[in-house]
């Protein structure tokens, strides 16, 4: 989405009918040849008879990975290559048949396709139709339950979940709620006191439901929700009543924002399509653990690509070893996309730039010296000094008032979270 309005490109969808059957069988391994027995009532129904599946079928464990194998093995036929670690994006530079470069992901049976050019790209679905049975979609209006707005005069792509927010407010009975500003309170902590040693099923049942349905709004549109939505999480098990309180407020904040989701843009050529990156952590900041929370955003073309708001792995004994924590777990999610990058032709020529707000964190990346506060830090976390002593990422300080990802680590009043939320919806 965001390449697309970078580049005015044309992203059109196609969906497979019964996909699966359209698969070539495995012959190898555990899950090759299959054989069922016909249901009793069936007309070849016989004893004592078992039947060769001759195509993948639904309900079959194997069926999921032959039709990514047979997909994998037409496209690579057809000139493309997968794309950074994703084994369902594939691409084609120009040359050839097709002048232009294509880009495709698939999700099972939605395939979204991406190409300069509105002729090369509608050659090439009529071959892939020649070979898969599908339907043309067009222009892509919504794909994967999101609803996705292209306006070429102004060369934006706005991803939102407006139809599947109102769904869940109305399941809930929370549609036409007060409203609040903020997803939760400011200056309140949820802890496991609250939890009570026996809960209540219909709270349970309400409670994890809530939190299920957030977090399709967090991994695809809604990264000012992605603190809230770990804090909640933390707690499905054993759900108590100032649990269930915190997520309907939660619920009470989407009612007033269910319209918004990201906006990429075109932007001047010097920025276009350049990878940057904000992270933030907030020092013990789980009650119960006393573990720090990392908070990271990566944006390109206006919006973001990839957040993350989590509750760290280990207890950091300073603010600056929480921050060095966090910037390593944002330094993988650095490599992930600029390899992806790399491969749809978009490579990044200098260093990521990342900001952060500690000083001493940028200079423990920077400085390899065996500092007293740092030496007992784990092995694996000086994979960020890897990072930036080889140039792909560099640690670029910036105040706590700029730094995007601070939304994403702890409750803030609603004035700096307005202003946060501004560059996280684009």
């Amino acid at each position: 989405m965001s390449t697309a309005a970078a580049g005015d490109l044309h992203l059109h969808s196609v969906d497979l009918t019964q996909a699966f059957i359209q698969a070539d069988r495995l012959d190898e391994g555990v899950n090759g040849r299959v054989f069922m027995t016909p249901p009793p009532g069936c007309e070849e129904y016989e004893e004592g008879v078992v039947y060769e599946v001759l195509k993948p079928l639904y309900g079959i464990p194997s069926s999921a990975k032959a039709l990514a194998l047979t997909l994998s093995k037409w496209f690579k036929g057809e000139g493309f290559s997968t794309v950074g670690f994703e084994d369902s994006v594939w691409t084609r530079p120009a040359g050839g048949k097709y002048d232009h470069r294509i880009t495709v992901s698939a999700h099972i049976d939605d395939l979204l396709m991406a190409c300069g050019d509105l002729r090369t790209l509608d050659a090439f679905k009529k071959t892939f139709l020649t070979r898969f049975d599908g339907t043309d979609e067009g222009a892509v209006d919504q794909y994967l339950g999101c609803e996705v707005i292209m306006d070429r005069k102004e060369h934006s792509v706005t991803l939102r979940q407006k139809v599947y927010a109102e769904r869940v407010l109305r399941l809930y009975g929370m549609w036409g709620c007060a409203t609040v500003k903020t997803p939760l309170e400011p200056g309140t902590r949820l802890s496991k006191k609250d939890s009570p040693q026996h809960v209540d099923p219909a709270l349970h049942r309400r409670y994890r439901g809530i939190v299920g349905h957030l977090s399709f709004l967090v991994s695809c549109t809604r990264p000012d929700l992605s603190f809230a939505y770990s804090e909640l999480s933390k707690f499905v098990q054993f759900p108590g009543a100032a649990h269930l309180k915190a997520a309907e407020r939660v619920l009470q904040y989407l009612m007033g924002t269910y319209e918004h989701g990201i906006t990429y843009r075109k932007l001047d050529e010097c920025r276009r399509n350049h990878l940057e990156g904000w992270v933030d952590s907030d020092y013990a900041a789980d009650p119960d653990t006393r573990r720090s929370v990392t908070g990271y955003v990566m944006s390109m073309n206006g919006a973001p690509l990839s957040w993350k708001a989590k509750r760290q792995g280990c207890v950091t004994l300073s603010s600056s070893e929480a921050e060095y924590v966090a910037a390593s777990q944002c330094g993988v999610e650095v490599v992930y996309l600029r390899v992806l990058l790399r491969d749809i032709g978009l490579e990044q020529l200098g260093p990521t730039e990342v900001w952060e707000d500690n000083a001493s964190c940028i200079k423990m990346s920077e400085n390899p010296v065996n500092r007293e506060r740092s030496r007992h830090i784990d092995t694996r976390l000086y994979f960020i000094r890897d990072l930036v002593h080889d140039g792909v990422m560099k640690l670029l300080k910036c105040a706590w008032t700029e730094n995007v990802a601070d939304a994403l680590t702890k409750r803030v009043s609603f004035p700096t979270f307005d202003e946060r939320r501004r560059f996280l919806w684009g």
